[in-house]
């Protein structure tokens, strides 16, 4: 595996995604009271925590088929693969930063407790490697499509 293949845009994206996968797993809210304490991971919540996960898994995926299975043909999108990544890395930002500022609930077997959870480091580190994916995602649309085998963008740039 030649990384060197690797522009910045894309070396941002995949380190950025690993560290948003990692942080999955780290406690995201948590809440202690008279020694009884519970957490939520990037797990417990779907919209906040997996749906960007899965958009930046799609960064992820087309920037290593692209650089290390050139001969891999992937399915035009309806807009260039740069505009993907710009759109799909700041949807994923933004999503985490909802999140982030929107109180979790504490609930028992559906009845809300009226508590809130303390945000945990977890979020915080998976917002900043989603800002980091976004960042790399921004940088790729300035590149615009790298030509492919066939010589053409696979897409007209705008």
């Amino acid at each position: 595996m030649d990384l060197s293949k690797l522009t910045l845009s894309d070396k941002l994206i995949a380190g950025g995604g690993i560290v948003y996968l990692i942080s999955m797993f780290l406690n995201w809210f948590s809440r202690s009271e008279s020694g009884f304490s519970i957490s939520a991971s990037g797990w417990d919540y779907f919209i906040g925590g997996i749906l960007p996960l899965i958009l930046i898994l799609v960064m992820v995926a087309q920037v290593l088929i692209t650089n290390f299975a050139p001969d891999t043909k992937l399915p035009d999108p309806p807009v260039p693969w740069s505009q993907v990544h710009l759109i799909a890395g700041a949807a994923a930002a933004a999503i985490v930063l909802l999140r982030l500022i929107i109180p979790a609930e504490i609930s028992f077997g559906g009845v809300d407790t009226g508590e809130n959870f303390d945000r945990a480091f977890g979020i915080v580190i998976a917002l900043i490697a989603a800002l980091v994916v976004a960042y790399g995602g921004f940088l790729k649309s300035k590149e615009g499509d790298a030509p492919t085998a066939s010589g053409g963008t696979g897409s007209a740039p705008f």
